[in-house]
């Protein structure tokens, strides 16, 4: 095989594994089903994000999106691979994160209630403003 062809199947099986991680992970609102859904269209879907104290969202996906926290939070994130990060966040703060696959727990002393804003992957051109 020569070397284009190499780096060809070589990203396709790069396109392929990363099509069949997005198509298995869940949409929050599939493991969450009592979420509750403030706005959606083409463009974008703005949720409701609360988790109790102590309590868990399972493994699940998110396309970009952004986080307005309504209250003080600490949680603990844990990515598909086992990979834990704490995130701690003050009321009123807004934040961009890329894709992401997660899972999400409580270990702070009062429930998390956040907006969280997701951009639609392949959202339509009238969806850009200027």
């Amino acid at each position: 095989m020569s070397r284009a062809w190499g780096r060809l199947a070589g990203g396709a099986g790069v396109a392929l594994v990363a099509v069949g991680v997005w198509v298995q992970a869940q949409d929050r609102r599939t493991v969450a089903p009592d979420m509750k859904v403030l706005l959606e269209n083409d463009c974008i879907r703005v949720q409701y994000h609360d988790v109790p104290v102590g309590q868990s969202i399972p493994m699940h996906s998110h396309p970009n999106y952004v986080v307005y926290t309504l209250k003080p939070f600490e949680a603990r994130i844990t990515l598909p691979d086992g990979t834990q990060r704490p995130s701690k966040r003050n009321a009123g703060e807004a934040y961009w994160n890329e894709a992401i696959t997660h899972s999400v727990t409580n270990l702070g002393a009062s429930d998390i209630h956040n907006l969280i804003i997701e951009v639609k992957p392949g959202r339509p051109a009238k969806c850009v403003s200027r």
